[in-house]
């Protein structure tokens, strides 16, 4: 079922910014380590383990350094203590039969489960890059290990383990045969979404291919809200096939909801050349009885617009529902580039901490090593509202950025009030590089150290911040369900209220208010999101957006 994707086109809203705006910095790092050899090592994931530990993998090109007397292996495993102290690790493949894991789980029986990718040498590999699968016992210990593809490359995007017992994976292929059982015509390096149901033992319960003539392919995690139905979002460039009745040409974004059997049961498309861009495979979290995805968005989106020197990617955020709808966007950024590519959130505090990276040196960033020529790494922390608290670049200034002219690999995790980040760093030739003060020489250029990273968040210092035109109001609970209270700061105190919905409905409209604090009843407002505008008798002071809950 085709859902349409709504935006605020009745009015566009004014919202003040200010370039010089304190934003506090965030945490101080504490300490940091690095791992690998002269060659090309990071980190891919990092998960907490029933223990108090951490573990962690790193695809690894090196030979010496920490790899010194190794036999040559792409894929190595450290398991962490509750310390942060290398407790035991492992190397996965060797010269006959490379596997390197790029997710990993543990089990609820203490096991852990790893997808990745085996090479053609593999004995079971289909093509010249498979999607691997390996499961170990909690030492580390291989029990088994698979390989799912074609005569092509297939390679993993998504893992998850299913309240079943099995797995589910998600890919892309580029070719039909082996496992594959057909691929949609198209051109040259067009690939289909692929979704592989997995039992215990490792073995395919089904194979579902996805997409049409041109490029198709799953971005980000897999969701389970309810036991037997999947959500998987996928990038596509088709406009036939599986897409013919999508109503948008060109890149969208693509929802669907499986049921155990691997149907189609629900699905939603948006645009992917506006709002929530499409072409990086961001987190996908469990939110509420939804979904959170982030990722890169558009300055000029008519959802949430920033201000008009915002020329570039936006780090953004979406919350859809579980019906598929998209209920709340907002993004952040400054003058360059930027883009989350993880985010988690601490259940105690409802805080969300978020990773990507970043070229600005304003607006909703501090600062930038390279003079806003090339990316830093960029940790970002808001409340359960989604309202900024920190933002803090860091990393080094090498000419090709801190994601070494690639992509961002590894995770953060948190534990006793640390924010860990397991990452990469491009090695410098002299230490220290702003804040990399550890890493193996270098063979060439752009190579990388697995960079673990650990920020003490008792070091933040949160101001109360100056009452600009951005914070004249409090609006809150955010979600709501039944009342939403709203609290002025501002001198005066005689505004207008008006509460839309995303297609421009008028849903509130108040005569001359007189507060410091009004309470406007929202019980028979449907769930979704809302826009709140709050204007004196010349100008809109103020705009936000509001969730009423189901």
């Amino acid at each position: 079922m085709q859902k349409a994707k709504y935006y605020i086109t009745s009015f566009l809203f004014a919202i003040a910014f200010n370039i010089n705006a304190q934003v506090p910095t965030g945490p101080e790092i504490a300490w940091q380590r690095c791992y690998g050899g002269s060659a090309n090592d990071f980190f891919s994931d990092a998960i907490h383990t029933t223990d108090g530990g951490i573990l962690a993998s790193i695809l690894t090109s090196s030979t010496n350094g920490d790899l010194t007397g190794i036999p040559y292996s792409n894929g190595w495993i450290i398991k962490f203590n509750s310390d942060l102290e290398i407790e035991w690790q492992k190397f996965s493949g060797y010269y006959d039969c490379q596997f390197t894991a790029n997710k990993i789980f543990q089990l609820n029986d203490e096991s852990y489960i790893y997808g990745g990718a085996t090479e053609i040498d593999c004995g079971e590999n289909n093509g010249f890059l498979d999607i691997g699968l390996m499961k170990t016992d909690n030492i580390g210990n291989q029990l088994w290990q698979k390989s799912f593809g074609g005569p092509g490359t297939d390679v993993i995007e998504g893992l998850l383990p299913t309240q079943d017992g099995g797995f589910l994976l998600t890919g892309r292929s580029s070719a039909a045969g082996g496992d594959i059982p057909f691929h949609y015509p198209g051109g040259a390096g067009d690939d289909d979404a692929i979704v592989i149901k997995i039992d215990s033992a490792g073995e395919i319960i089904w194979l579902k291919v996805l997409g049409g003539s041109g490029d198709d392919g799953p971005l980000g995690d897999i969701i389970e809200n309810e036991r037997g139905y999947y959500i998987i979002n996928i990038g596509a460039h088709s406009n036939d096939y599986d897409l013919a009745d999508s109503g948008i040409s060109g890149d969208k974004r693509w929802i669907v909801k499986l049921d155990s059997l691997g149907n189609i049961v629900d699905e939603s498309f948006m645009s992917g050349d506006t709002d929530l861009y499409t072409y990086t495979g961001p987190t996908v979290m469990t939110y509420n009885d939804g979904f959170l995805i982030v990722g890169q968005g558009d300055p000029d989106s008519e959802l949430y617009p920033t201000s008009p020197e915002h020329d570039s990617d936006e780090g953004a955020m979406a919350i859809f529902n579980a019906n598929l709808d998209l209920t709340f966007y907002k993004q952040w950024g400054g003058s360059e580039f930027e883009g989350f590519a993880r985010v988690i959130e601490d259940k105690t505090s409802g805080n969300f901490y978020f990773i990507g990276a970043s070229a600005s040196p304003d607006y909703d960033l501090p600062d930038n090593y390279n003079n806003g020529e090339e990316l830093d790494y960029w940790l970002f922390a808001t409340d359960s509202n989604f309202n900024t608290l920190w933002s803090k670049n860091f990393g080094g200034s090498d000419p090709c950025g801190d994601l070494a002219c690639g992509s961002f690999n590894g995770n953060i995790l948190l534990k006793d009030n640390m924010l860990y980040a397991f990452i990469k760093n491009t090695i410098p030739d002299s230490f220290p590089d702003f804040d990399i003060e550890c890493g193996y020489e270098r063979n060439f250029y752009f190579e990388t150290d697995a960079w673990l990273i650990a920020f003490d968040l008792t070091t933040v210092e949160i101001t109360e911040p100056e009452i600009t035109e951005q914070n004249l109001f409090e609006i809150y609970p955010n979600p709501a369900s039944d009342e939403i209270t709203i609290k002025s700061n501002a001198k005066e105190n005689q505004f207008y209220i008006v509460i839309q919905d995303l297609i421009g409905r008028k849903m509130y409209d108040s005569s001359l208010y007189i507060f410091a604090e009004v309470k406007i009843n929202v019980a028979d407002f449907s769930a979704g999101m809302y826009i709140i505008s709050i204007s004196d008798k010349s100008a809109i002071l103020f705009n936000t957006q509001f969730i009423i809950s189901p």
